[in-house]
């Protein structure tokens, strides 16, 4: 069970987690694979086919014919009470950028579904790490839903302004903010919140829950465009993306291409190398 410890003065919380010491590592593993029905499959994986047994039973999932398409199910060694893992894909080496528009609509979706199931049990927030840079252990494709309770209060960034924009479509808008804290980070939200003024009430209705099978699509078509186009740019990058716990809603990506030194740690300080502008107009020629 996790720890929550608080630190009164300056109202931040600590969580003590000591089993996930335990968790498995591919950092310096070689994993066999072979291909089987046109996928990519390692018998050392326990994301991949024929090694379900290996992680707890689905607590959500998507099939086609007898197969699954995308499983959910409890973390083995979680930070908090309630962990889950999201595995995108059957397939081992199948990244967002290779995912068709159907797959990202049906990952937006299991997002929805497994938010919505887990507000009843506190402020659920759902992210993906890619690359050991970025906090993943596992290599398989896959994101993580946590729940924190509801009195925990969580250090959490408001919707940045929306100016140097990527790209967008009838839905979303994809921008570099003025604020960008990482080279590259790009942030994706509804396009609603461009005609809504800071602090308005209105803001409060801009939830992922209440998305549409079409916002959703729009979504993570936006999402896979973006991740792509930064591939481009930053070959082989590890990356972090969340989407934010309190409406209106935001996705961050955040490249990890800068290690956060001394300076940054010490001051909370961000240091970014990549003014935001050039960012956004790099990022634009690689959709």
């Amino acid at each position: 069970m996790a720890k929550y410890i608080p630190d009164i003065r300056n109202h931040r919380w600590v969580i003590l987690a000591t089993g996930r010491v335990s968790r498995p590592h591919d950092k310096n593993k070689q994993h066999r694979l072979v291909k089987k029905d046109g996928i990519h499959i390692s018998p050392d994986c326990p994301f991949c086919p024929g090694n379900e047994k290996q992680t707890p039973a689905e607590v959500d999932i998507f099939k086609k014919n007898s197969d699954w398409t995308m499983r959910t199910f409890s973390n083995k060694f979680p930070i908090t009470d309630i962990h889950e893992v999201i595995v995108h894909t059957p397939d081992h080496l199948k990244e967002i950028p290779e995912m068709t528009d159907k797959e990202m609509q049906e990952l937006m979706i299991m997002y929805q579904r497994r938010l919505v199931e887990l507000a009843k049990e506190g402020v659920p927030i759902v992210f993906r790490n890619k690359g050991v840079d970025a906090g993943t252990s596992l290599l398989h494709p896959h994101s993580q839903i946590i729940v924190i309770p509801s009195q925990v209060n969580l250090e959490t960034l408001s919707l940045e302004p929306i100016k140097n924009k990527v790209s967008e479509d009838e839905h979303f808008v994809a921008y570099c903010p003025d604020f960008s804290q990482y080279p590259y980070e790009v942030w994706i939200a509804h396009k609603s919140c461009e005609n809504i003024e800071a602090g308005s009430h209105e803001n409060d209705k801009i939830v992922y829950s209440n998305f549409t099978a079409e916002e959703l699509l729009s979504l993570g078509i936006l999402l896979k465009k973006t991740i792509r186009a930064l591939s481009k740019i930053l070959d082989g990058f590890a990356y972090n993306y969340y989407i934010g716990p309190k409406p209106p809603f935001y996705l961050r990506i955040i490249p990890r291409i800068y290690i956060r030194g001394g300076f940054e740690i010490g001051t909370g300080l961000s240091t970014n190398i990549v003014d935001p502008l050039v960012a956004s107009e790099e990022i634009r020629k690689h959709l």
